[in-house]
């Protein structure tokens, strides 16, 4: 229907042109002066004029042929009034779109975030000064606005998109994303996600922030790799804050990126084949971080069976292999010599 509105509007404005370049015509061709005397000369006129060029070569002298050149002026201003509302409503919707990120992002190795809410964006405070990237999907507009205010462009992409739209994933290359983390209000919702999820995109690790504890083992056996439920964390802090005050606080220290040189947090660091201590004993790795890059090795992760082994405090005769995760405590002063070390970034993202 709207269709064949359009075109029945083109055809009227067809017919309405030819009917008034035939009376042009007909009226000028009774003057001499005239240099409209034809069909194409008067759609010619008609033309420049509409368009506001207005050669001047063509011309009405006639009263009558004047009032139908008056027309053609007037109309030339809705002409003008219509170019330019399309080009600048295309330009907003442009605009628009790339601001909802319907452009898409060339991200790899990025963290992508699922729901944004006060959890989410806390969690995504502590990567963003871990210099690693984000794609964010949210189903609320007003979000946008807030997180890039927040956040540098070059590093944070955001996406507005229904959740239960999955195609639109490809828009924050979620085949070529490092892990998903999901915060949803329903852990109901966020398991039907996880499970359309895992279905499209399996490479990408599957953090989740659950509301109640009873789903943890249901949404591991889902394909999530790792479940964090927000009492559980916050009942142990709590705990140790009672009895422990100081450990509490060095724990929740800990936990944090490093945002300052003189800030200490835990790092993680794949061994790669260039790593330097690759096939040292462990105790002889811990006395060279200390000694020399003023880091401590609390852990090593090995990967034993088909899954990752943590090994704390290693011992001595623990070596040093390729594919290990080193866990260190270091300050942010450590952070970039300890990159240029192992050659690689901190985390399982070897991008930033």
């Amino acid at each position: 229907m709207k269709v064949k509105k359009i075109y029945l509007f083109v055809a009227a404005l067809l017919l309405l042109a030819y009917v008034l370049n035939t009376l042009l015509i007909h009226f000028e061709s009774a003057s001499e002066n005239s240099s409209i005397t034809s069909m194409w000369q008067a759609m010619w006129y008609m033309f420049v004029t509409l368009t506001t060029v207005g050669y001047g070569d063509l011309y009405p002298v006639t009263p009558a042929g004047k009032i139908i050149g008056y027309i053609y002026v007037f109309s030339s201003l809705g002409v003008l009034g219509f170019l330019f509302s399309a080009i600048s409503n295309k330009i907003y919707s442009i605009l628009e779109n790339r601001k909802l990120g319907f452009h898409g992002t060339d991200f790899k190795d990025h963290i992508l975030f699922v729901g944004w809410n006060d959890f989410s964006r806390l969690v995504a405070d502590e990567v963003y000064h871990s210099e690693k990237r984000m794609a964010v999907i949210t189903n609320r507009k007003d979000d946008i606005d807030l997180i890039y205010s927040q956040y540098s462009k070059e590093q944070v992409f955001v996406l507005f998109n229904e959740f239960s739209n999955f195609d639109a994933l490809e828009k924050v290359n979620a085949q070529e994303a490092a892990a998903l983390f999901i915060s949803f209000d329903d852990d109901s919702e966020a398991l039907l996600y996880v499970i359309n999820f895992k279905k499209l995109y399996p490479k990408p690790e599957i953090v989740v922030s659950l509301q109640k504890l009873q789903l943890k083992e249901t949404f591991k056996a889902a394909g999530v790799t790792y479940v964090i439920t927000k009492n559980e964390i916050a009942s142990k802090l709590v705990a140790s804050y009672i009895f422990e005050p100081d450990v509490a606080d060095m724990n929740l220290d800990l936990l944090s990126s490093a945002r300052k040189e003189d800030d200490f947090d835990i790092q993680q660091y794949k061994v790669l084949s260039s790593n330097p201590f690759l096939n040292k004993d462990s105790e002889a790795v811990f006395h060279e971080l200390k000694s020399k890059h003023n880091a401590v090795l609390l852990g090593v992760s090995k990967m034993k069976e088909g899954r990752r082994m943590l090994i704390k405090n290693p011992p001595a005769g623990t070596f040093i292999e390729v594919d290990d995760y080193l866990i260190l405590m270091c300050s942010g002063r450590s952070r970039v010599e300890l990159r240029k070390l192992f050659n690689t970034n901190e985390g399982k993202v070897s991008r930033g």
